[in-house]
């Protein structure tokens, strides 16, 4: 990410803006319909502003700017960003838990099954990712991160379309 050597050891604020970075990044190369790009843009340059704040140690500017960016993948799902993806950002300044998605209870075993290996991956990858302090560690777990939170939000969707089927619909009880 950056054009000198990578830090062994980042501070809380230099980490933030670094992870801030790197989800601009993500934000930029992400495949989306044309509808979704300008979010996708908006999210990025907020981003950008996010880690120059960070930077200059402007958390409460910084702190603005992130909300705008989560505000705007909540009004766009298709960015497919977690209504809640600056907690990472955030998490090395505020200690909060990385986050997840709510359960989806799927009927069908192969989604349920799907579900559980990719939660029990995000768990793993969050578990590296908490402990990285370094840029190369930061730079290889939070894009992976947020490709499984990605892949959870995917199949969130299949199991709402699967779940509301009606072969899937539980049958009434008898009172």
């Amino acid at each position: 990410m950056n054009a000198n050597a990578p830090r062994a050891t980042l501070t809380a604020t230099e980490a933030a803006a670094l992870r801030a970075r790197i989800t601009a990044n993500i934000a930029r190369d992400r495949s989306a319909p044309p509808a979704t790009r300008g979010a996708l843009r908006f999210i990025a340059s907020h981003l950008d502003r996010a880690a120059e704040a960070l930077e200059r140690k402007a958390l409460k500017d910084a702190a603005q700017i992130l909300s705008d960016a989560r505000e705007m993948a909540q009004l766009h799902p298709d960015t497919q960003f977690p209504a809640n993806f600056t907690d990472y950002i955030e998490a090395p300044l505020t200690g909060v838990a990385l986050p997840t998605l709510a359960p989806f209870n799927p009927v069908t075993p192969a989604l349920a099954q799907q579900e559980t290996d990719l939660r029990h991956r995000l768990i793993l990858v969050h578990e590296k990712l908490t402990r990285a302090t370094s840029e190369p560690a930061i730079d290889a777990w939070l894009p992976i991160a947020l490709a499984l939170q990605r892949d959870l939000m995917k199949l969130a969707r299949a199991v709402r379309v699967d779940n509301a089927r009606p072969c899937n619909q539980g049958k009434p009880t008898d009172a």
